[in-house]
This record gives C-alpha cells, structure tokens and sequence, in this order.
C-alpha cells in the first residue's frame, strides 16, 4: 500500500514519522511511505487537496480552511496537542513582556509560527500592530535574519532555532504553554473510504512509532540526528528531551483543540465559526487500538 505523507517543516516535531522510516515499522504494517517536506504550511491543503501528499502533518488551523470551503477531511490522529516552538533572540530580550515592538522572525503567513505568536499575543491582550512580523520563508533565512540584526527574535522549532545559542543568542520562551492541535495528521475523506487499510495501517505505524519516542530514547535521537538538518548531539538531545513531554501515548485528536482551529479558520475567512466539527474527526482507528490493548502493550517491559 503505497502513500505519500506531507509535513510542512524540519525539525524534531516529526521524528515519529522519521523513527516510522529508520526503524521499518511503516513497511512492516505493509505500507510504501514516501515523506515528502512542504516548504509551509499554507502548502499543506493544496497538496492534499490535488492528491499529491495522501496524509498530511500540520498545524490544524492552515488545513481547516479548506474544509469550511466544502473539502472533505478527516483528522485522524494528534500526537502533539501543544503549540511547539520556542522563541530565540538577543539577551537585552529577557522576557516576553519586552517583545511590544520588536521584530519577529516567522517562516511564512498561516504558519505554526505565525499561529503561536497569535496565541501569544491572545495571551498578553496584544494585538498584531505591538509587534512586527517578519516572514523569511525558511526557518534557515530566520536564523540569518537573526544573525544580521535584520529581526530582534526567531520563533521555531527545536532544534533549529537552539543552535543560534552558541552565536550568543538565548532561548526567550517556549510555546508549550498553549493548547493547540498543532501537528494534526490528516487525510481527504474520499482517501478515507476508498483506502481504509492504508490509513488504519498509518495511524497503527502511527502509535508504535510514539511508543519506540518514549521507550528507546537512542533511536529517537538517532533519527532526529539523521533528519532535523542538525547533526550535533547535543543539539538532538535537547531536541529529544523537549518533545519527549509533548508526545501523546494515545493521538487521539481532541475536539476542542480542533474546534479551535476551525473557529480560527473560519474568523479568517471572515465567516462564523461552525456549531458542528465532528464530521471532521475521525478518532475511531486510535480508539480501536487502545480498546484492544495494542496500545498499552507497547509500553510494557518485556
């Protein structure tokens, strides 16, 4: 069962799928995965949209819009509830409460980054205008930005933004304070039906590959070595010990956290928040995994 499955940024947030590819465990459910990297989020519908990614890994809130728009989606599997990222910059910033005014590095509009920084400034009764935000396209032009002086701090994930420390940048916060489904898996519901197998087989893949995160820290990793673009241990045991909270044991997709984003879509677009999300979700294939137990046997010691 051959797919395709899309993300939309390196970094160690998706080491599930890189441990699924290193350790066999997509090829042992009988599943032919090709990753591919999307170079944004608001690339991520369309590419699920055309059929050229057959599940997607993003932020919630960049794919929803698609769905309001009358596309049929199915969220199938959440193994990060929590917005990610962590904020790098100058040492005079000491504080996210000295950020009013200040120059904010982001990959791209409608990106986890971007999102964050909105939940940020939710958070602090700001609005957009207190602060400048400045897209780069690439979390790789942030780090440049912030090296050049072009932005004063960096908002990405580890462990991109944590090597700016040895050019004598510091960590200003973490985002993990605030609830998201910030790296949804999901799927067309026409791919749903006419292909239930490959998709029960990827969320299967899906909690094992969660379950070898918690369980075996040194493939962990290894494969965040191998694929995050840094290849310094260090830097991906850090990485390792900042996910390794994050990741859910059972990735079933909250409904408020995705009924969040839908109401973020839809205020977007300009249009009401819908009554009714739970035709988007479908929980099921998770919760029949923990129903049997498989799930709990994975985290049993031999």
């Amino acid at each position: 069962m051959s797919m395709t499955i899309g993300y939309t940024a390196v970094g160690a947030a998706y080491d599930d799928l890189y441990v699924c590819e290193d350790k066999g465990v997509f090829e042992k459910n009988g599943l032919d995965v090709t990753l591919t990297l999307l170079n944004s989020s608001s690339q991520l519908f369309p590419a699920i949209a055309s059929n050229s990614v057959q599940i997607g890994a993003g932020e919630a809130r960049s794919t929803a819009a698609g769905a309001l728009a009358g596309f049929g989606l199915s969220y199938i599997a959440l193994p990060i509830p929590r917005y990610y990222l962590e904020m790098w910059g100058s040492p005079s910033i000491t504080s996210p409460d000295q950020l009013k005014g200040k120059r904010i590095g982001l990959s791209s509009p409608g990106s986890l980054g971007d999102a964050s920084v909105d939940a940020l400034l939710r958070d602090k009764g700001w609005t957009e205008n207190d602060v400048q935000k400045t897209f780069l396209k690439s979390t790789s032009a942030e780090v440049t930005a912030l090296q050049t002086g072009a932005v004063d701090v960096i908002v990405t994930q580890p462990p991109t933004g944590t090597k700016t420390r040895a050019l004598g940048f510091h960590k200003v916060m973490d985002f993990t304070r605030y609830p998201s489904a910030a790296n949804a898996y999901v799927t067309t519901t026409d791919f749903l039906k006419s292909h239930p197998a490959a998709v029960q087989a990827f969320v299967k893949s899906e909690v094992e590959c969660l379950a070898i995160l918690h369980t075996d820290k040194a493939a962990a990793i290894a494969s965040i070595r191998k694929h995050s673009g840094s290849t310094d241990p260090k830097l991906a045991e850090y990485a390792y010990d900042f996910f390794e909270p994050l990741w859910a044991r059972v990735p079933t997709v909250d409904p408020a956290l995705a009924k969040a984003a839908f109401d973020d879509a839809a205020a977007e677009r300009h249009d009401p928040p819908p009554a009714d999300i739970s035709s988007y979700l479908d929980n099921t294939m998770v919760e029949d995994l923990q129903r049997s137990g498989f799930i709990d046997s994975l985290y049993k010691k031999t």
